[in-house]
């Protein structure tokens, strides 16, 4: 009890210099994102030439940092995306060592790098309620590590930068002390065999929240007695993901709760405190418009030592998607000022009616100065539907498809009977909108 009665005297006292910390911030440059997550199945065909050209794109914007998961255990099986020799380990693509191809040109362009330790999929199944089972997970994570280190880092000392903690905590799952006790010791089972062996680099940490699920002071204080219960210390990252582009959190949240997480960190002498700011929308797995993205930086700055994303490499990259993100994103790095010349409206809408209410919406292409990302359907002033320049890679969420200049709008009878007016507006990558061009449908 007076350890916690101490960790909470000193998130207090911390309040001020967070405030301090705050005004001293605010009078920095504009911010910057400075390093992506990359995900393994998006990279498992690409040569040399096409990570030094990631790694080119990034560092342009003045990125240093890229995380990238290494393992996954699935029931009794391990699979890996580097050689292993572990027991029940495999191979997820044989013959590819996708870790070296990364750390090798990384070390080449000057890139550093964090390695996912490993994760288990039953982890959003069992969490903190079976510590037996969690803490055998961080045991199979230790071989990893230890196998990893042992490869690669006396080959790439420069690239091979830190680990990540790669199970994702939340507040639904774990909500209380006790939660936060079995976390704790499941992290330090990692923490402390680097430490002995000798493979102890900074590890980095990014869970998510929900508003829903409870409040960011429950949640700073669970992290503070979290803290005080591990060896987490200098240079570690606790570096949570905004939870903008997942729908955890409305963006007019984030500051709250960045500014609580912050006071928790100030509660552990050497921690640091990172955005993991989220580039999509949850809600149709789009690439989020910069000004949204940006806005989200502008708004976590403040509080934060420092800036990654999930996932420039996967909803900005022109390796992934259209460069009309990169390049505008490019011009914001350089200036502080993200463009704000609006597309035209779409050249011409035309509507046939297709019968049983219904109506095939089409229109003609807008023009803008760096290009258009996508496209907003209204009727009677109401968004009906959204289309975007899809991805390259998505996973397991389907193939590309091409930016759709035409929607079928199934209206309700009720709304058939009076007169309809339908709108389509143009978006840029930077989120400009166009002005709208209209068309009408008679009443019966």
């Amino acid at each position: 009890m007076r350890i916690l009665k101490d960790v909470f005297s000193r998130m207090a006292n911390s309040l001020t210099i967070s405030k301090l910390r705050k005004i001293k911030n605010s009078n920095k440059k504009y911010p910057i994102a400075d390093g992506s997550f990359i995900q393994d199945d998006m990279v498992e065909k690409w040569n040399d030439s096409k990570w030094q050209s990631e790694f080119n794109y990034l560092k342009e914007c003045n990125m240093h940092y890229v995380i990238i998961g290494t393992s996954i255990t699935e029931g009794d099986l391990t699979k890996t995306i580097y050689p292993t020799k572990i027991p029940g380990g495999k191979m997820e693509y044989p013959g590819v060592d996708i870790v070296d191809m990364c750390l090798r040109n990384a070390e080449k362009i000057g890139m550093k790098i964090f390695l996912g330790i490993n994760f288990n999929s039953d982890w959003w199944k069992k969490g903190p309620r079976n510590p037996k089972w969690l803490y055998a997970q961080m045991e199979r994570g230790n071989e990893i590590a230890d196998e990893l280190y042992t490869k690669y880092y006396s080959k790439y000392p420069n690239a091979f930068y830190g680990w990540y903690w790669v199970y994702e905590v939340d507040n639904l799952n774990f909500k209380t002390k006790d939660d936060f006790s079995v976390l704790a010791k499941a992290i330090d089972i990692n923490l402390k065999h680097l430490k002995e062996k000798g493979h102890r680099l900074p590890l980095m940490l990014s869970p998510f929240m929900n508003s829903v699920y409870g409040s960011a002071e429950e949640y700073a204080k669970n992290w503070a007695y979290l803290f005080q219960h591990t060896d987490l210390g200098k240079g570690d990252i606790f570096c949570p993901q905004d939870s903008v582009g997942g729908g955890g959190l409305k963006i007019d949240e984030v500051d709250h709760w960045f500014a609580e997480l912050r006071k928790a960190v100030d509660t552990k002498a050497g921690l640091l405190f990172w955005a993991n700011t989220e580039t999509f929308n949850h809600l149709n797995w789009s690439s989020a418009p910069l000004n949204r993205f940006i806005k989200q930086m502008e708004i976590e700055k403040p509080y934060v030592d420092n800036i990654i994303t999930f996932a420039y490499c996967h909803y900005y990259s022109p390796n992934n998607i259209d460069k009309g993100f990169h390049e505008t994103y490019l011009k914001y790095v350089k200036s502080g000022q993200l463009e704000n010349r609006k597309p035209t409206a779409p050249k011409k809408v035309e509507i046939i009616e297709m019968g049983e209410n219904k109506f095939l919406i089409s229109w003609y292409p807008a023009s803008d100065n760096i290009g258009i990302y996508g496209y907003e359907v209204y009727r009677d002033k109401k968004l009906i539907f959204t289309t975007n320049v899809d991805r390259i890679f998505k996973g397991k969420k389907g193939k590309k498809e091409d930016l759709v200049m035409s929607y079928i709008d199934k209206v309700p009878l009720k709304d058939r009977f009076k007169g309809l007016s339908y709108e389509v507006k143009a978006i840029d990558f930077a989120g400009n909108i166009s002005k709208p061009k209209k068309a009408k449908v008679s009443s019966l």
